[in-house]
């Protein structure tokens, strides 16, 4: 373990790396491990929700100083599994990352250096996603995903403070302490299913906090999504713009091509969003997008399957910001997460249990 003393001075401000996890627990070790060989103070993971046998997978580790497991009594979504790690963290300050980002060497004395000069300064990395050498047939939304976060990254580079916090992109983020606690006063998280970041850097933005972007402060991204795993996701997508409109009386701007079909879009590809939309539950033509995506991916026509990919992403997204505005709510939103996506699911008739997995940035 390398100790704290031998990478930075005595005037660096402490640091708690904070890691929500759900179903994820090979991932944890390695994580660990790589956080203490980097000199974190503490490092808080956060179970979020029963994990059985977490202790075995975690192993001696468990005994070790520095390291603080919550296990909460159930899911509650990643915004408030965090703020349940910065109540258990003792660092001056907050490294929030995801289960799914592996820090690069580097990164935390490149956060802890960041913070030197102290302030209400937020500092966002550059987390991008680590590609396989060959892709897989059914890997489309991974590099959807993965070009979309380079268009985001290059906007950052040469942007200001405002639109880097309007637009926080989690998973590699730090913070003071106090300044995160400062955000929950002010309007405490709520179990958003998708953007629990974007709200997060809106209300530092009204605190006048400052946002940095910064490519040395690295760590790779092993995003994994699926067909089936991305048409839940683009659906939890729809629901959660519906929520920030609720809680914010107005919607994000960078979410209105999730839900807006613009002006002068190709009227068949409108038309077969609109009916998929219009939809409580999979039809016809959802079965042929995926029987395209499928086709395209056998013979390895990247271009087309990613073009399903996309029509679907707003389609569903469409379909459940419909469902999530229409549609009274049997259970509060504030219920653990199976309750919520059992309910919403339930009315699209779609198995809630297929590719749980939990949400990506």
């Amino acid at each position: 373990m390398t100790r704290r003393e031998d990478t930075t001075d005595d005037s660096a401000p402490s640091l708690s790396v904070v890691i929500p996890s759900y179903r994820r627990l090979d991932r944890l070790a390695r994580l660990i491990d790589l956080y203490r060989a980097q000199g974190a103070d503490q490092i808080v993971v956060v179970l979020d929700g029963p994990h059985d046998g977490w202790r075995e997978a975690l192993g001696a580790r468990v005994q070790e100083p520095g390291l603080s497991v919550v296990e909460l009594p159930e899911n509650r979504g990643l915004a408030l599994a965090r703020v349940a790690g910065l109540e258990a963290s003792t660092g001056e300050m907050i490294l929030a990352v995801d289960d799914d980002v592996s820090p690069l060497p580097g990164l935390v004395e490149a956060h802890r250096r960041f913070h030197l000069g102290g302030g209400d300064r937020v500092l966002l990395g550059y987390m991008p996603v680590a590609l396989p050498p060959r892709r897989r047939r059914d890997a489309a939304p991974t590099y959807i995903y993965a070009r979309d976060y380079e268009i985001q990254a290059a906007v950052w580079r040469r942007s200001g403070s405002e639109l880097i916090l309007r637009s926080l992109w989690g998973g590699n983020f730090s913070l003071p302490r106090d300044l995160y606690v400062r955000a929950e006063r002010s309007k405490p998280s709520q179990r958003l299913e998708y953007n629990e970041d974007l709200d997060l850097g809106w209300r530092l933005a009204d605190l006048g906090a400052e946002g940095v972007f910064d490519d040395s402060a690295r760590a790779e991204h092993h995003h994994q999504r699926g067909l089936r795993g991305y048409r839940r996701e683009c659906l939890l997508r729809g629901e959660a713009i519906a929520d920030l409109e609720q809680r914010w009386g107005e919607r994000p701007a960078q979410l209105n091509p999730l839900v807006v079909i613009p002006p002068g879009y190709n009227r068949v590809f409108a038309f077969v969003q609109r009916r998929i939309a219009r939809r409580d539950t999979p039809g016809v033509v959802d079965h042929l997008c995926d029987t395209v995506y499928r086709a395209a991916g056998l013979l390895r026509i990247w271009s087309v399957q990613e073009g399903v990919a996309r029509l679907l992403r707003r389609a569903l997204a469409l379909r459940g910001y419909r469902l999530a505005r229409s549609s009274p709510r049997s259970v509060p939103r504030d219920a653990p997460a199976h309750s919520r996506n059992m309910h919403l699911i339930g009315r699209l008739r779609v198995n809630a249990a297929n590719d749980r997995r939990h949400p990506p940035h």
